[in-house]
């Protein structure tokens, strides 16, 4: 796209209420940041977050038998290759099938998301403005129709498009138009606009494409079972979506910027509790990097070795003792305070809990 076309476009998103700084919706469209892993096998068997920051692996209940390695990619988006050279895009989220799916049953379907808190979004007024999707993807073997949608959460309603992959990059631009049957976006934390790519999608989940309707579905009935050999790898990055009807050019931001933004979903913290004096709690009060969506849920990432220290005696090892549990006590969204509970250490000392190894996640994803 010309420097002139690129302009025209951006005016063009001005005059419906969008452009300029900030204008991407989407938090993490580069993939370059990733707080909780950079590889996580096994995927499929359940819902979750597990490698780059605000991308949601989601599947809907089933038996299915896909499973994928998820990476955050670097090998495929070299500092030379196009189309990445103006973007500044150096990593990608890769979706590697390492167990194939023979048939898509009618209840299952797979796919990549991110969920838009209501005070990022609540400024579109999609009842009466386009909204443009765009976004880099390919694959390594697999070719065909893959689905891309929006789902709008307040009134419950989808809008389905398709474009075709191949084995090359290429940048894909969906517009989706004003929904007249829309319900305005709620101006709160909640999740008011889905973005969805469809690996797999059963015939439950397939509509006709270009238009809203009600209901949560995702792809058309020419959606390609993209799980069906472990030859398939699926990539994708650049994701942008902003107001207007027309694709500008990728929005760059700082990492320091984006791992901030992603920040208010997901953050680690070091994992040391203040001295309790009794045989069986410990707290400590943790502020946190920056304010969360909501009061955040406490866990040890795998990997982390529990222990005690006792006054006056060595680390032991917490497991020994009776098992583990954490807890955000005090329910705040920036400044918490996170209690341990043992079995107890028998002796009645002053203690404190150490997480070696690792650390606590703070988990306030929508």
């Amino acid at each position: 796209m010309s420097k002139a076309s690129e302009l025209a476009n951006l005016i063009g998103n001005i005059n419906a209420g969008g452009g300029g700084v900030n204008r991407n919706l989407v938090i993490n469209g580069a993939m370059n940041v990733a707080q909780r892993a950079t590889s996580s096998t096994g995927i499929g068997a359940s819902s979750g977050y597990f490698t780059c920051d605000r991308w949601l692996f989601g599947r809907e209940a089933g038996t299915e038998q896909a499973r994928f390695t998820m990476t955050q990619d670097t090998a495929s988006v070299g500092i030379d290759s196009l189309p990445f050279q103006e973007a500044g895009i150096r990593t990608a989220l890769k979706m590697d099938v390492t167990t194939a799916e023979s048939a898509v049953a009618s209840g299952e379907s797979s796919l990549i998301m991110q969920r838009i808190e209501g005070f990022n979004c609540s400024n579109l007024d999609i009842k009466n403005k386009p909204i443009t999707l765009s976004f880099y993807a390919k694959s390594d073997a697999k070719t065909g129709t893959m689905c891309a949608s929006l789902y709008a959460g307040s009134g419950g309603r989808h809008h389905v498009k398709e474009y075709s992959i191949t084995t090359d990059w290429q940048r894909f631009s969906l517009t989706f138009p004003a929904d007249s049957g829309a319900t305005a976006l709620a101006n709160d934390n909640t999740n008011e606009l889905q973005v969805n790519f469809v690996l797999t999608a059963g015939s439950n989940f397939q509509v006709t494409a270009d238009q809203w309707a009600s209901g949560f579905d995702t792809a058309t009935s020419n959606q390609i079972n993209f799980a069906d050999s472990t030859d398939n790898n699926w990539y994708l990055t650049g994701v942008q979506l902003e107001i207007g009807q027309n694709p500008t050019e990728f929005e760059r931001e700082s990492f320091a910027v984006t791992e901030a933004k992603a920040q208010r979903y997901c953050q680690f913290n070091t994992a040391e509790f203040a001295d309790a004096y009794n045989s069986t709690t410990g707290s400590r009060q943790v502020v946190l990097r920056t304010p969360m969506r909501a009061t955040p849920t406490a866990s040890i990432p795998s990997g982390g070795t529990n222990k005690i220290l006792d006054i006056g005696t060595a680390y032991r090892n917490l497991d020994s003792l009776g098992g583990f549990e954490l807890s955000n006590s005090y329910g705040g969204t920036q400044v918490t305070n996170i209690s341990s509970t043992s079995g107890g250490n028998g002796d009645g000392d002053a203690y404190c809990h150490i997480i070696t190894g690792g650390c606590i996640l703070y988990d306030a994803e929508l």
